[in-house]
């Protein structure tokens, strides 16, 4: 099974704290949790809706099944194809950013600066100026139902997740049979204080730990996506692991 999976930093285990060996995400542990899985994880801190849609149509052919997994809306997604003054001073101040200065990814044969929440005083004024939150919801509106579209087009096997909460989903023609979540609009951020691992989360970190996402695949996306899961007890043994890991991770965590 060819299975791609495009998320933001909640698909990336590259984004994750550097004492903690093996914070690995949900896309890795559903390969660690199914049989004859190869993998393509798009995923990448940062990511916005948009990025991560032209992911799916630059990839969409190679796989057998896809785990999209949107996020908030408001996200800057640069497409750097400007007039070379204007693409210089988008390089200095790309640069000169502290925590998304390696972040320009390539699709065929375009490249994006994905700024995420980038403090860059010309990413705020794009923000706070130029486009409203309101708009930001629309384009994402327009992207779900474009993924969709295109999937079922494609005629591939396919499951949507979220992040984050995004209400705004009663207000669309949504098919929730598509949908993964914990309870609905829902993403996995609000799990993290329903799953029985609630109580050894890193709090202070914006994606919930290893464990809380095992119990989210094995409760939410193991009854529902066809994979060849492996048995319960080599489950637990999974599991186990991952307890052991946390609990070594927890001795070498700064104070």
């Amino acid at each position: 099974m060819n299975l791609l999976t495009i998320a933001d930093g909640f698909g990336d285990s590259s984004a994750t704290p550097p004492w903690y060996k093996n914070y690995i995400k949900w896309p890795e542990l559903v390969q660690q949790m199914a049989a004859n899985v190869t993998l393509t994880n798009l995923s990448r801190y940062g990511a916005g809706n948009e990025y991560m849609t032209e992911c799916l149509r630059a990839h969409i052919d190679s796989a057998d099944m896809v785990l999209f997994q949107w996020t908030q809306v408001n996200r800057l997604d640069l497409l750097l194809k400007h007039a070379p003054d204007v693409q210089t001073f988008w390089q200095e101040q790309i640069d000169k950013d502290t925590v998304y200065n390696q972040n320009v990814l390539s699709i065929k044969n375009d490249s994006y600066w994905i700024s995420s929440a980038s403090k860059n005083e010309f990413v705020q004024e794009y923000h706070n100026k130029f486009i409203s939150y309101q708009q930001h919801q629309n384009r994402t509106k327009m992207y779900i139902d474009y993924a969709a579209m295109l999937l079922e087009k494609k005629n591939k096997s396919f499951k949507f997740l979220l992040t984050y909460c995004l209400p705004f989903l009663k207000d669309m023609d949504i098919n929730k049979d598509d949908w993964l979540w914990h309870e609905e609009y829902r993403g996995m951020e609000n799990f993290r204080y329903y799953s029985k691992y609630a109580d050894v989360d890193l709090k202070t970190y914006v994606q919930p730990c290893p464990l809380i996402l095992f119990d989210f695949i094995k409760q939410y996306i193991m009854p529902r996506v066809d994979l060849k899961w492996y048995s319960t007890e080599q489950l637990g043994k999974i599991e186990n692991n991952l307890y052991n890991s946390h609990k070594e991770a927890m001795k070498n965590k700064p104070i």
